[in-house]
């Protein structure tokens, strides 16, 4: 440990104190000890009523190495507790899953042809086109088809990263309640669309089954505090009371069938953001159940979300969020009550 990390630097607007070894010395050490110990408390990292900036203390992006710190007494024990100390701090506010950081204000563009487009935060959803799609089906244009939400599955990926990145988990989250409709007209594909969505609160998180064909990167299995840490800090940062759903609607299809070009504009956190997909979809005959497969990427940056960083991005997760879709449909004859 000498000659690599061998001190940690806290400081509130001005250095305060110097941890070596995260061996408190000098005349704040009493002080400096309780700094310390609530450095490493997992309980108050993952409280709720811990700040949500993490204020109470701002750790330097840079770990400073022994040779560029001035002479300090060296204790007997304190070999490798640095290290021991830092991974019990990461892994405290890692199992906690994505800490709430509060979002930048949203701004409100006009979406271009080259690029996403956005609304104003809690704009209106429209109208659903069920409606419109049902009358079709009964003038004989298309078929109707309700999301089958046993048969159907969302996984959603979220990526580790930062220098202490190991010490964190992938996530997967997974959609159990998918909810929605699609269109396929008898001929072509003009008309052709697709409704989808789901509540935050109903995302299940890092189910073993989910995580078992990953591979390694997803071998750790999150305990179940874990789980719990981070479906409570999760909804927090994303403000899931506010913004409880997630939906995605298209507004233009190409291609043609089985391979499609669908534009979805995804609405979450009062933004809306339009992505070009790539959609298989295995058209049906008769009543027999539609399929379709699909996968994109979200950015949180782009809703008005700040990924998830402390100790100075040392712990952090990517702002890509992978999306998993594949849609299992039914043949329908009316359309869902309104909710």
């Amino acid at each position: 440990m000498r000659g690599d990390v061998a001190a940690v630097a806290v400081v509130g607007g001005v250095l305060r104190h110097q941890v070596v070894g995260l061996t408190c010395h000098g005349s704040l050490r009493a002080r400096c000890r309780r700094d310390v110990a609530m450095l490493v408390r997992p309980a108050c990292l993952c409280s709720s009523e811990c700040k949500s900036d993490h204020s109470w203390f701002t750790p330097m992006q840079v770990l400073t190495r022994a040779s560029e710190m001035p002479p300090v007494p060296w204790r007997r024990g304190a070999r490798g507790s640095a290290g021991a100390a830092i991974v019990v701090a990461a892994l405290s506010v890692a199992g906690c899953g994505s800490a709430p950081i509060a979002p930048p204000p949203v701004s409100t563009t006009d979406g271009t042809a080259s690029g996403p487009s956005a609304t104003a935060p809690g704009a209106e959803a429209p109208p659903s086109s069920c409606p419109t799609w049902l009358a079709a089906q009964q003038r004989g244009e298309g078929r109707l088809y309700r999301v089958d939400a046993a048969g159907s599955q969302v996984r959603i990926h979220v990526f580790r990263a930062g220098r202490l990145a190991k010490v964190g988990h992938n996530h997967v989250l997974g959609v159990d309640r998918l909810d929605g409709q699609l269109f396929l007209p008898a001929d072509g594909i003009a008309g052709a669309g697709v409704e989808l969505g789901f509540r935050l609160d109903d995302v299940g998180i890092d189910k073993p089954e989910w995580r078992a064909g990953l591979g390694p990167e997803f071998a750790s299995v999150p305990t179940a505090s874990d789980v719990a840490g981070t479906r409570t800090n999760m909804l927090r940062a994303i403000d899931g009371e506010r913004f409880p759903t997630i939906s995605m609607r298209s507004t233009a299809v190409a291609g043609a069938f089985p391979v499609l070009a669908v534009k979805l504009a995804v609405r979450w956190h009062g933004q809306v953001r339009e992505i070009d997909v790539p959609v298989r979809v295995d058209r049906p005959s008769g009543e027999a159940a539609l399929r379709a497969q699909g996968a994109l990427v979200l950015r949180q940056s782009e809703f008005g979300i700040t990924p998830f960083s402390v100790f100075g991005g040392l712990l952090a997760i990517q702002d890509e969020l992978t999306v998993e879709v594949d849609v299992a449909a039914r043949p329908a004859t009316a359309c869902p009550e309104s909710r």
